[in-house]
């Protein structure tokens, strides 16, 4: 069991301690790891990776000073025993996704996010763990999703926790509750397409499809959903996020629970569980998900 959570807010709020919140209403769904997606209004191209020791600094920033120049570098290190870094990058913008899938091809290291609006904090721990190791103040963007995991299918390690993102789209990102039955399967097509892998989730899987049907099959984003939804098997609710967009899809069994909630055209919230919903607002009725459902909203 997991949990997810996500909202998009039309006026202005403090999103990091927002998200934070609601996922602390859903500890109890999973404790082994949590982390949220933010999109900032900011105009750098900003980075973060994990590395599995600090002394690969040298080796990553090799790599980057390759594709261009890095400003405002700082590491520190993870609950989860890893050593972050993060910068800002003055480079090509196209050049993101080239730049992304060299890095995640190295296995010391992982990317967490790339990009000009996307940021992701995912560590160890529930959301008090997150938030006390974390200085979410003063964050504020136009939307976000975030997650909590009870690892079940795969190992407890801050690269397997959610959100996932994709080199092939760098900031799109998706948070998932349930199992791919047909996970193994569709990997084995994927790679076949050439496409790289970094861990044994399934629900990197999905950020790679989702991603491999935008950019590759020139679908829009609720058309890759609905690509998404005909191809896996299972049992599964995922949202999916993009600097413009946050989608909710819901398979056909609906044993995974996604609610929303929609306030006046400024306010939509999104999650496993009513409760989590109640730190924006307290007087709300969330609408359940219908079964094989795609729900998307604009920013």
């Amino acid at each position: 069991m997991c949990g997810i959570a996500g909202l998009i807010a039309r006026e202005k709020v403090d999103i990091g301690l927002t998200i934070i919140d609601m996922l602390y209403k859903l500890k109890h769904r999973g404790r082994d790891s949590t982390g949220l997606a933010i999109y900032e209004d900011r105009k750098d191209i900003q980075i973060k990776v994990a590395m599995s020791k600090g002394e690969l600094q040298p080796r990553l920033e090799s790599m980057i000073s390759k594709y261009g120049k890095v400003s405002k570098a700082k590491t520190y290190p993870s609950i989860g025993g890893y050593i972050f870094f993060e910068g800002s990058i003055d480079m090509n913008e196209q050049r993101i996704s080239e730049l992304h899938k060299q890095i995640d091809g190295d296995p010391e290291f992982c990317v967490h996010h790339f990009g000009r609006r996307i940021k992701v904090y995912k560590d160890m721990g529930d959301a008090g763990d997150l938030q006390g190791h974390y200085d979410f103040r003063g964050i504020y963007g136009s939307h976000g999703i975030g997650h909590v995991r009870l690892a079940t299918e795969s190992i407890e390690n801050i690269n397997f926790a959610h959100p996932f993102v994709s080199y092939l789209y760098p900031e799109l990102a998706i948070v998932h509750n349930g199992q791919l039955t047909n996970y193994f399967n569709m990997r084995r097509r994927m790679e076949r397409l050439g496409i790289q892998f970094k861990t044994y989730n399934d629900s990197e899987l999905i950020a790679h499809y989702v991603a491999y049907q935008m950019r590759e099959r020139g679908k829009d984003f609720e058309g890759a959903l609905w690509a998404g939804l005909e191809a896996f098997d299972g049992v599964f609710t995922f949202l999916a996020s993009t600097p413009k967009q946050i989608g909710a899809v819901r398979d056909k069994l609906a044993i995974k629970p996604v609610l929303f909630y929609e306030f006046e055209d400024k306010l939509f919230l999104f999650g496993s569980e009513q409760t989590c919903m109640t730190p924006v607002r307290e007087d709300i009725f969330a609408t359940e998900m219908n079964p094989g459902g795609i729900r998307v909203w604009s920013v």
